[in-house]
């Protein structure tokens, strides 16, 4: 092999070379893109029909949110009250068009005719009142409430005391009509007076199946794809598509309906089909999209053609290149080889002469001007990383062995229980807590939660140790409570205030700790009435050595300056550290940081 590589020219050997050492890479690269892309692809997939499913659940959940409102309507009426608690329902049978004089039904239909979906109403009353029918689409309600009870819905809505019943009703079926000229999803509710103890009569409310049909039909993407529509108790009220009447039978078990809806998974796979579940409410209905496996992997699996074609497309188009560059590249070839190893090695001063301007030459500028870019942002990481281990290098200084200060600490406070001293009990464990919040797990994030239960506690110790010359307020909304923020942004500015502004005086001190929302930031106010600062001592403070600024004063693991450091690390220029302050009127720090994306 070797006797034959050597007889090859250098424009084979070129080709040959470049071949063999790029092929494998290409390869792969092209099987990195295809399980990247596949991954990725099955992720989007999942994503997608989750959120159709939950696009699906939330349009129909308004539809019978819009059809339960008009049932309560009618149920809290005063008028239509006042029909169904009649003890005289042969003097109102009397008046034909009792339910227009009487009631409000013109308001009824014309919120009807608005939604243009609902295609039925009728009032049963149970005191023996002719019931209002109203239907707009030829179809014809069963004539009275004695029919209604015989009817399997009836007992079912019974059962339920008091609560919506929701059921389909087919075209022609006799259950709830006497003709039913479409599909329908029907509304079954019992209706009480107001202290919800005599029942008054009976609600049934029909929309067009037609409605939620048209919306299933909008989150399929092709005739293998299904969605099943269930009420809370597992009744079938809408079938799109391709369902398979096994899944459909295992979706409606009791155990799978009966479970929290919380906790209830929202995508599985059963037999050969990956469903997507979503319920918005335990009393809402349950939407499923059913996609068939195979169908999944065959749209995955498509995927894999782009690294093909590309890899293809790669091998084919070397070729003509490599032709032409062996050619002409030989002996500079040769040259940028040796500085591209050196510059592999880790010499990052190469540089190759560029003694031409054709194509090697473009290659030899390129390359110096790569490794001069390379060195450059290798630079600039290097320094940026040395500034962050200089800050954690500050940090530990001012860290001790956690576990050993924790056992020590809750010893003392047992200690103390013991013997009956519950106030130094109390801030032995707000100590503690507060070195845990400092030490505790290495985190660099946390939440404006921890930030201010560390807050907390520093001031708790904080009053002991001042014997209470000063006061403080904390207020966080509650909306930010669990945003994230860098460790021990607050902190020293709030020890400074206690440090500086209130020693060596005698009035008393306060403190307000303020964390709210502006826009996509979070803006945090530290107010105190201390002794304040001259704009001299404001503009010195971030740049004032650690040694001397907390010489014998340091409980917090950073001090300002860092704070300022690690801000600027972490938001670049995206952040605000602004210090007012004058003497004798005390300083306020305003803190303003961009919110975490979650």
């Amino acid at each position: 092999m070797k006797s034959f590589l050597n007889k090859l020219s250098i424009k084979k050997k070129i080709i040959l070379y470049s071949y063999l050492v790029v092929t494998p890479t290409m390869l792969l690269i092209s099987g990195f893109l295809f399980i990247k892309n596949y991954k990725e692809n099955s992720r989007n997939q999942i994503q997608s029909n989750l959120k159709t499913v939950s696009s699906l659940a939330s349009s129909i959940d308004m539809i019978q949110a819009e059809v339960m409102d008009l049932s309560t309507y009618i149920c809290i009426n005063t008028k239509i009250n006042s029909i169904l608690t009649s003890s005289n329902p042969g003097e109102l049978n009397k008046d034909v068009r009792l339910w227009l004089n009487d009631a409000p039904m013109q308001m009824i239909q014309d919120m009807v005719a608005l939604k243009g979906y609902i295609k039925t109403v009728a009032i049963y009353p149970e005191n023996g009142v002719r019931p209002y029918l109203r239907c707009i689409d030829s179809s014809s309600y069963l004539q009275n409430i004695e029919q209604v009870r015989e009817q399997a819905i009836y007992q079912k809505t019974l059962e339920n005391k008091g609560k919506v019943v929701w059921q389909r009703s087919n075209k022609d079926s006799k259950d709830t009509y006497q003709a039913n000229r479409n599909d329908k999803i029907v509304l079954h509710r019992e209706l009480f007076d107001l202290a919800k103890k005599k029942k008054l009569g009976y609600i049934v409310i029909g929309i067009s199946a037609d409605k939620i049909t048209h919306l299933c039909e909008n989150a399929v993407q092709n005739i293998s794809q299904g969605i099943l529509v269930l009420s809370s108790d597992g009744t079938e009220l809408i079938r799109f598509g391709k369902v398979d009447d096994t899944v459909a039978k295992f979706l409606q078990n009791d155990s799978y309906i009966t479970e929290n809806y919380k906790r209830r998974t929202d995508n599985f796979t059963y037999k050969d089909y990956h469903i997507f579940a979503k319920q918005n409410d335990k009393n809402n209905a349950i939407i499923f999209k059913i996609v068939a496996i195979k169908d999944l992997k065959s749209q995955m699996l498509s995927i894999a053609y782009t690294p093909i074609i590309l890899l293809i497309g790669f091998w084919i188009g070397l070729f003509p290149v490599l032709i032409f560059i062996s050619n002409i590249v030989s002996k500079p070839l040769g040259t940028i080889c040796k500085a591209m190893e050196k510059f592999k090695q880790g010499d990052f001063n190469q540089q190759v002469e560029v003694v031409t301007r054709d194509e090697v030459g473009m290659v030899a500028a390129c390359f110096n001007q790569m490794v001069k870019d390379i060195k450059e942002l290798i630079n600039a990481n290097y320094v940026i990383e040395l500034r962050e281990r200089e800050s954690e290098l500050t940090a530990l200084q001012a860290q001790i062995n956690p576990h050993f200060l924790y056992n020590t600490l809750d010893t003392l406070y047992w200690q103390a229980e013991n013997a009956g001293n519950e106030e130094i009990a109390e801030n032995i464990l707000a100590l503690s807590q507060l070195f845990r919040l400092v030490l505790g797990e290495g985190k660099g994030i946390i939440t404006v939660r921890e930030e201010k239960e560390l807050i907390y506690r520093y001031l708790q110790i904080q009053k002991m140790r001042f014997s209470k010359r000063f006061d403080f307020v904390i207020q966080m909304d509650e909306f930010i409570l669990e945003q994230n923020i860098p460790k021990l942004i607050l902190q020293p500015f709030v020890e400074n205030a206690i440090v500086h502004g209130f020693e060596n005086t005698d009035e008393l001190g306060f403190l307000s700790i303020n964390g709210y929302r502006e826009g996509n930031y979070l803006l945090f106010h530290i107010k105190d009435n201390g002794k304040g600062m001259n704009s001299e001592q404001v503009a010195a403070i971030c740049e004032m050595e650690d040694s001397m600024r907390y010489a014998s004063q340091r409980i917090g693991r950073y001090a300002i300056r860092n704070v300022k450091e690690r801000l600027e690390l972490k938001y670049k220029d995206d952040f605000n550290l602004e210090i007012f302050s004058e003497m004798s009127q005390g300083t306020e720090v305003v803190i303003k940081v961009p919110m975490s994306i979650t």
